[in-house]
């Protein structure tokens, strides 16, 4: 029997200069290490669920995150608001769906993918059919 195709990573890179890009240096001045940590456990978050999307709809998401993240869903969605103006998440699907989705990510776990003879995940289509809240726990 062959084993399940996977679509999550267990690894996603962390670089030593992380804290000097445009990203981290904003979040940082604005929210402190709330900021800091909000991201690096964003990605975990995603690099961990299927396809590398989270859907926020789905209350039960949507409180894991703060949970996760020790902030109010007022902070967060904050945070969330300015990623996107970073570029760092989607902006169509979080504005529109409220699902989270970093391109920049998934191209750099692409080679997980390439390993694994696998096809990469795809952005989420925001006028297609939506991913089901059950899909993304």
């Amino acid at each position: 029997m062959a084993r399940p195709i996977k679509h999550t990573v267990d690894y996603f890179p962390h670089d030593s200069a992380a804290s000097s890009g445009k990203t981290l240096t904003i979040l940082e001045s604005r929210y402190q290490n709330n900021g800091y940590s909000f991201w690096f456990k964003l990605l975990e978050i995603l690099a961990n669920s299927p396809d590398h999307y989270y859907d926020c709809r789905n209350l039960l998401n949507w409180e894991f995150l703060q949970a996760k993240t020790h902030l109010t869903s007022e902070i967060a969605t904050e945070i969330l608001n300015l990623l996107v103006e970073l570029e760092a998440i989607d902006k169509e699907l979080w504005e529109i769906n409220k699902i989270i989705w970093s391109d920049n990510l998934v191209l750099r776990i692409a080679d997980a993918y390439k390993n694994r003879r696998n096809i990469i995940p795809t952005k989420p289509s925001v006028n297609g059919p939506k991913p089901s809240s059950s899909d993304n726990q």
